[in-house]
């Protein structure tokens, strides 16, 4: 296991509290499995359910910028949408 992959779900704000098998930070999310009564990452969600109020689906910048490229499509459009504006910045 690489650094990184230990590295990027841990700049998530809601890592001391997240119990979601896979993570769209994590570099090898393609390899790990959703369980069946597992909920998605909030920042995955396109709309919240009416038992998650209160859960921010807008990911911040800090966890934007360690999504890997190859997990982007595991983000909802709005966020997919700020990671590629923000990767435009960072490129200029």
């Amino acid at each position: 296991m690489n650094t990184q992959t230990i590295q990027n779900p841990e700049g998530c704000p809601r890592f001391n509290f997240c119990s979601i098998n896979v993570c769209p930070a994590d570099p090898e999310a393609g390899l790990r499995q959703r369980l069946n009564d597992e909920s998605c990452c909030p920042f995955c969600l396109n709309k919240k359910g009416k038992n998650q109020k209160g859960i921010k689906t807008l990911a911040p910048n800090s966890i934007l910028k360690v999504i890997p490229e190859s997990n982007l499509k595991m983000l909802n459009r709005r966020n997919q949408n700020r990671w590629q504006d923000l990767k435009k910045h960072d490129g200029k």
